[in-house]
Parts: C-alpha cells; structure tokens; sequence
C-alpha cells in the first residue's frame, strides 16, 4: 500500500535515513525531502531517525526536526502516523514512538490538528483558545496550564521552575519604588523586612536593553521588580512594578488590580524567560563551560587523574555550543526571530551579566548565603543542591588527597596550576572576580567543584525543566506585542490577548523548549564514568563511593511527599554528566 512520509521542515541538502518497525516488520527509506512516498504493508509503532552528512556538516550545521507523519489516502479516509521528535538529529540514530493515538483518552489524528491549526489564525480571543495548540504537554506543564494565574503558584516559581537564582532576600525597603506605594501595597512592609519576611526579585539587566520586531511588528520589553512575601504556607507576591524608575507612568501592581495584576504577572514571566535563557542557563553553564574546558583539554595530559575525571564532564560541551549560537543566538537564529530582543540586544544583555559573574557566586552554598535563603521554606533546589555539592566536593577532596600529599605537592603540578592560571588570564582575560591562581588543596578542590557542579547539576537545573515550564504559553511568554501598561484601568481581556505572542511564535517557543529539555539517547547521568576510568587502581573506590552518594540523595528525593509538581530536575539519575543539550 503506498503511504506519503512528511517530515517538518525540509531536510534538503541532508539525507535523513529511517527505519519504521513494529515487532514484525520492518521499512528503510531515504528521505530526499519533505515528502516521500513509499510501500508500506503495516503500521509502524517505532522509527529510528538518522542524518547521513559529512562529519565536518554534523558539527558546523544542525538539522533541527519537529516531526514526522506517515498517511496513507485510500477511499477517501486517511490513516496517520505521528512521530514527535522536536530535537537535533544526529549522525547516531534515534528511537521515537508511534504518537498518533490517545491524548487524555481520546483518539486524535495529528494532521487533523495541523489542518486545524493552518485554518485557525493568528490571533488568540482569549486564553482558551491557546490550548487547541497544546497537544503533547508534559505532566508538570498541563498543572501549569491549570494553575498559572495562581498567585502561590507564581512565586513558586522562582523557587521550582527553572531559574532558581534570581531570587534574594530583600533587606532594605527598595529605593526603587516609592515608599508609599510599598506601604498602600503592604502597610507593614517596613516591619516585614526587618524580620526578613520580604524577598525580591528584580530584572534591572532587561533595563534599557533594545526592543525588535517580529515580522515588521514592534515588540517590547519590561525590566520588572517583583516583591514576595513569606507566609506559613509559602511566598505570596504582593507588589510589581514593571520598571526600574518610579514614576506617575510606571505603577506598583498588587493583587487588588485583578486583571492588570493577571497582565503584570504574565510580563514577570517574560522578563524571567528571558534572563532565564541568556543569563542563567546560556551564560552560567553553557559558555562558562566552554571556557573551563578549553583550558582542561589544553591543560592537562591525557594521563592526568583530573582529566580522567573531567572529559565526562565536557563530554559534547563544545559542539552543542556551536550548534547553539548557529540556531538560537545566531543574527537569524530563535531569539532574533521571536522573542523581543532588537539588534545587539543579546550581547549587551550578556556583557552586563558577565560582569556579574564571580567565583564566589558559581559556588552554590556562598551563592545562597550572600543571598539570604539558607531560612527559606520549602526550597528543594537549595536543600538538593547542596546535597549534590557536597557528594561532588567530598568526591574530589578524596582524589586530591589521594595524589597530592601536601599543599607544596599539589603546587609543583605545573600542569594543574597552568589550567587554573590560563582559566584566569586567557579565559576571562584578568577581567572576572575569580581566583588568579590556587595554592592549597582545599582552595584545589572548591575550584573543581565548582566547574563539575555548573557542568551538571546547574545545567540541569536551569536546563530540565524548560518544556515544563514553557509549554504552557502565557507562564513564560518569548514576547510582548504591545508595551507594559502606563494605566491599570486600560487592561481587560482582549488588552491581555493583543499583548501575548501570536500563533506562530507560540508554535515556535514551544518546539523550542521542547528540544531543549529532551534528553539524549546517549545520556550518561552524573558520577558514571568508562570503564578505563572506573576501573583506574587509584580512582575506583573514590567513584564508588561517590556512586553510593548520588544513590543516597536520590533516595530521600524520593522520599519527599509526592505531588505532580515535585521538584525532581536535582535528581541524581536525571542528571547529566556535562552540559549535553
């Protein structure tokens, strides 16, 4: 029986191999375009996807592929096979599931809804309406989508979502909104912050950063100030002003203004996607792990126990990155396209963030010191976080002890005092509030595990949980069509729905985070090293015991109470070993 396969979007100039199987059959096809037609006698339940290009293409060139539908016409009713991929495709092939069939119970045929969606516009009438394109939401983001205007959910958020380090404690009455507003918004703010009740967040590096358009259309950006406070049962948000300088056209939102406060939560959640994106996750483990391991391959022999250790940790560092500024930060790449960052904005954005950037803050239980949550409730990155950092940090305080007898002995490594002098001078160019050089052992093992923390558990928590947490449209808007409101009386439904992103940036922002949070075939968690490196004399009961950690801390993640929003991105067996996504 002929059947027409479409895969989205074109591959031309690649070939992409497949092979459709079920436990009886199995089809090859080479695909030399969007559409394919071929015999096919049965119906598929898995394909493995594969791209055949050179070695030098697999690396300076990405093929990025939504899906893959296989239909068949016969008698005027369609048959549809539908394979989700939304990822990478690679020289390796990939195993991907048959889709076609239940959604909540339901049978559904996926061209159907892409039918649907090509006749239903470009503009949303009201929330509603966004969710006749949330087709595939993970567990975590179909709660999102039920719970997004919850005030408790919000300030959960940045606690459980997927930018934990924004937040800090506020211990002073922020001279950036006007104390009586403060006051009419919480009448004992002042007292609240003295006890320590208040936190804030504040998105002053969005602050006079260039505005883009999108199909010719003007788009615009905020840089909000958000108050929260700490209750019995968690944060609640009380005020938000949606830029930096106080003004008759600049109000303090607060729950009392009911829809403009709705419209004033929805641009907190796009000024964090986009500090998210570029600040937390882009700049503090991507690029800063590109830079930390340039100089490790440049800087230790390839019989070096550090190294041994830590080509796990760089493992696919450097090609996902130059996938990523091809793709995402590229002049033509995502952010330019859809989100409402203008020309040059991304790297201004990024030159005023790594400014920021210290040792002192990549280190995570000085990080949560300087900023005041050691007291917070509730805080699963943190109490997970630090678990992980000290597994990482007692790990490889024990390698070091075992090599280095003394702070003398570890300073005549010339190799190992090279790596962290080069990260210095030549990484960061003398520039960032880091360490010049190192001269003991502890100050050694802090340095190390500070780069296999960032390269693991930060990227993961900053990384995992991005479907989740944008899927679900209006919780994490890439853009804003029109600017932040000067009145509150001027918001209504239709002035929320004219503001949020159209149809087909949706569509795009959701594909997007959708790559981004998958996880690799090849995956390899944290603390899983080969077997020349498991089985080295003098490193395998450090590993072992290592092992043993992990396993320990992913058990009394398991042991807190279950809900379906748990925090789960900090458990050791969905952790990766590096930055590999």
């Amino acid at each position: 029986m002929k059947h027409t396969i479409n895969i989205e979007p074109v591959p031309s100039p690649d070939e992409i191999y497949i092979q459709l199987s079920n436990k009886e059959n199995t089809k090859e096809v080479i695909l030399k375009g969007q559409k394919t037609e071929t015999e096919l006698d049965f119906k598929p339940t898995k394909l493995i996807i594969q791209r055949k290009v050179s070695i030098i293409k697999r690396i300076t060139r990405s093929f990025y592929c939504k899906y893959v539908d296989i239909s068949s016409a016969e008698g005027g009713s369609e048959s549809v096979f539908y394979f989700p991929i939304f990822r990478s495709i690679s020289a390796a092939g990939m195993t991907i599931e048959e889709k076609s069939g239940k959604r909540n119970g339901n049978l559904f045929s996926a061209q159907k809804w892409l039918r649907r969606l090509r006749n239903f516009g470009c503009q949303w009438k009201q929330v509603e309406d966004i969710k006749r394109v949330f087709l595939f939401p993970s567990t975590k983001a179909d709660y999102i989508s039920k719970h997004w205007d919850d005030d408790k959910f919000f300030a959960r958020l940045f606690l459980d979502g997927c930018n934990p380090i924004m937040i800090k404690r506020c211990t002073e009455l922020p001279q950036k909104i006007p104390v009586k507003e403060l006051k009419a918004a919480c009448p004992d703010i002042e007292e609240l912050v003295r006890k320590g009740d208040i936190y804030i967040v504040d998105y002053e590096l969005l602050d006079k950063i260039k505005e883009g358009a999108i199909n010719g259309k003007q788009q615009y950006l905020a840089a909000p100030i958000v108050l929260l406070q700490e209750e019995e049962d968690g944060l609640t948000p009380i005020a938000i002003q949606l830029k930096q300088d106080p003004g008759d056209d600049n109000p303090v939102f607060t729950p009392h203004d009911k829809l403009a406060w709705l419209l004033a939560k929805i641009w907190v959640r796009n000024s964090d996607f986009y500090l998210h994106e570029l600040v937390s996750h882009l700049l503090r483990t991507h690029l800063l792990a590109e830079v930390f391991f340039l100089f490790i391959y440049r800087s230790l022999n390839s019989k070096h126990p550090i190294l041994m250790l830590f080509m796990a940790t760089g493992r696919y560092t450097l090609p996902i990155n130059v996938t990523a500024r091809s793709t995402l930060i590229s002049n033509t790449g995502f952010f330019m396209k859809y989100t409402g960052l203008g020309k040059d904005a991304q790297k201004v954005m990024l030159e005023k963030a790594n400014k920021q950037v210290t040792f002192e803050s990549l280190c995570l239980p000085d990080n949560l010191k300087s900023r005041g949550l050691m007291e917070l409730k509730n805080f699963c990155y943190r109490d997970d976080g630090l678990a992980i950092w000290n597994a990482i940090y007692e790990f490889l305080s024990s390698v070091v002890d075992h090599y280095y007898k003394d702070d003398e002995h570890l300073c005549k490594d010339e190799d190992l005092m090279r790596l962290f002098e080069d990260i210095y001078n030549r990484g960061f160019e003398k520039k960032l509030d880091f360490p010049a050089e190192v001269k003991t052992k502890e100050e050694a093992v802090k340095y190390l595990t500070m780069i296999m923390f960032t390269c693991s558990a930060q990227h993961a928590a900053v990384n995992h949980g991005q479907y989740d947490i944008y899927a679900w449209m209006p919780n994490g808007p890439t853009t804003m069509r029109q600017p932040p409101p000067k009145y509150k009386e001027v918001v209504d439904d239709q002035y929320i729905m004219n503001t949020l992103p159209d149809l087909h940036t949706t569509l795009e922002s959701m594909s997007v985070s959708r790559f981004l949070s998958q996880v690799p075939t090849d995956f390899i968690p944290l603390g899983q090293y080969d077997s020349d490196t498991t089985n080295e004399p003098n490193l395998r009961e450090q590993i072992k015991t290592f092992q043993s950690k992990l396993k320990k801390i992913g058990e009394d993640i398991n042991k807190r109470e279950k809900e379906i929003f748990s925090y789960t991105y900090l458990h050791p067996d969905n952790m990766e070993n590096s930055v590999a996504i």
